[in-house]
């Protein structure tokens, strides 16, 4: 059976952002092995625009977040990343769907990392207009079917506030993603969207001994629905 969870699938990604302090310090300062690296290339269908995010942290996923100090860098496909300050993070916006891109770290010691991320695609199967909310949902979805290090998580947005709702599925094969009829009845009736994501996060092939993350995201655009 799919898996289902309350926390919004796609915010998973920004978390960490959204509650740890935005200093940093410079990556000069700390040991280069201990860098936690997490690489994301992140595909908006409805904006048509390809992020291309790396964060860097000592220690791990929750360590305090670096800016590298040169001569250390950080591109995807021989294009610099640029540093947003406020979040902490490194960024390049990309025109249209890179489906595929090589993360290309060197630490301020001149030692390199490369790790190439996929995005595999994913957009809203047919039938989906007006929905019911007095029996479980069946979200079809297009693109091959779910494998390995893949999540797809869907967010239902009634007009009414507080209502939203969220499902993922970590099913191999999965072709669908349920929603249970009891998340579906807290949604207002009226009209509404479905967002959806897939996020693929297979191993990082190169990384310091304190790890890191790599994802692929494609984001669909939004699914303009009825609720009744």
């Amino acid at each position: 059976d799919s898996i289902m969870r309350t926390t919004p699938f796609f915010l998973f990604a920004f978390t960490a952002l959204l509650f740890a302090s935005c200093q940093t310090e410079q990556s000069s300062d700390v040991n280069q092995d201990r860098i936690f690296t997490q690489y994301e290339l992140l595909y908006n269908a409805n904006e048509d625009i390809t992020y291309a995010r790396a964060w860097f942290r000592f220690g791990n996923a929750t360590g305090t977040l670096l800016e590298l100090s040169a001569p250390s860098q950080v591109e995807i496909d021989g294009q610099a990343l640029n540093f947003v300050a406020l979040l902490g993070y490194y960024e390049k916006k990309i025109a249209g769907l890179n489906s595929s891109g090589t993360f290309r770290w060197e630490d301020a010691e001149g030692k390199v990392f490369e790790n190439t991320i996929t995005i595999n695609p994913i957009d809203f199967g047919a039938g989906l207009d007006t929905i019911a909310r007095n029996a479980a949902l069946e979200i079809p979805f297009t693109g091959a079917p779910l494998a390995e290090h893949e999540i797809v998580g869907v967010w239902i947005n009634g007009e009414n506030e507080g209502d939203a709702q969220a499902a993922v599925t970590i099913e191999n094969g999965a072709t669908a993603i349920i929603v249970a009829a009891n998340k579906l009845a807290n949604v207002g009736a009226g009209p509404g969207k479905i967002y959806m994501d897939r996020r693929f996060t297979p191993p990082l092939s190169e990384s310091t001994s304190a790890g890191g993350t790599g994802s692929g995201v494609h984001r669909a655009k939004p699914k303009q629905v009825v609720f009744n």
